[in-house]
């Protein structure tokens, strides 16, 4: 099972340790460390960064808060079920079921080192606590400036692991094995008029694309570029919008796609390359 740890890479991602450490070289250049050395004309890796949990932290407490969007409407549980939303080839369509996963959250700082947040968000919709996801308590990321977040849409090959995570377990949240195992991504749910005006069930699911028995990694990479500064316990505000599946850059006729999406090679793709434009980022609050 993947645990939750904090490291920091530098620019050229050459390597990654356990703990809170900055990669670069000839000694620690970041003078927000606690082995600062003024001396150094190039940071060597040996940064390292006082993360006492407690009164006396120097480092944010972060929260990662996901805000879902159909446009510039909001969705919440409270809207699921009514025939409110049209996507972008006029289909009219409502909402029965939002999970996905995201993982391994990335802050780019400033001066070009970033620090990774290992470790995974499932958002269900039948719990709206799960929209916030809070790093460990004992985790404090640097205070300082930032020039984005990133983050895994699902997991990559090497956690994409069937049965390796109990809570997923329980949540009936496996890709089948004949498909390429390990974990949905997202299921996306809910109803439409199709072509002859009758209400017809979607089932948007995504996760590995299987080609003939080949199965694709169909994981992505979301990096939001928004400079911010960390100078307290803080909350980053990422916006999903729905909408953004059905259009971009792919045109989506539910008509044709809406259900048997699971095995669906050309199907998954096309998901794959609709989620990028998926994600924006919101706000810092602290």
């Amino acid at each position: 099972m993947k645990n939750t740890n904090i490291l920091i890479a530098g620019i050229l991602g050459l390597s990654l340790a356990f703990g809170v450490t900055s990669c670069k070289k000839k000694g620690c250049t970041d003078s927000t460390a606690t082995n600062y050395d003024a001396s150094a004309k190039k940071d060597d890796g040996t940064c390292e960064f006082d993360t006492t949990s407690g009164d006396g932290h120097n480092g944010s407490h972060v929260m990662i808060k996901m805000n879902h969007k159909y446009d510039g409407a909001t969705v919440m549980p409270s809207d699921f079920n009514d025939l409110k939303y049209t996507n972008d080839m006029g289909t009219i369509h409502s909402i029965t079921k939002i999970q996905y996963l995201v993982s391994d959250f990335v802050l780019y700082k400033a001066n070009g080192d970033s620090i990774v947040v290992e470790g995974y968000s499932f958002v269900d919709f039948d719990n709206v606590n799960s929209f916030a996801y809070s790093f460990p308590d004992d985790i404090h990321v640097p205070y300082g400036d930032y020039t984005g977040i990133g983050f895994t849409w699902g997991f990559d090959e090497a956690d994409n692991t069937d049965g390796a995570y109990a809570d997923l377990n329980a949540a009936s949240w496996s890709w089948p094995a004949m498909i390429g195992g390990g974990y949905h991504f997202m299921k996306f749910e809910g109803k439409f008029i199709d072509s002859n005006s009758d209400t017809t069930a979607y089932a948007y699911h995504n996760g590995t694309a299987s080609n003939n028995g080949t199965h694709e990694a169909n994981h992505f990479y979301v990096q939001l570029n928004q400079s911010f500064t960390l100078s307290n316990d803080a909350s980053i505000n990422i916006d999903m919008n729905f909408a953004e599946w059905f259009k971009n850059p792919n045109q989506w006729d539910l008509n044709a796609m809406h259900a048997m999406l699971m095995p669906n090679y050309n199907a998954q793709i096309l998901m794959n390359q609709n989620g990028r434009s998926v994600f924006s980022f919101g706000s810092v609050t602290q």
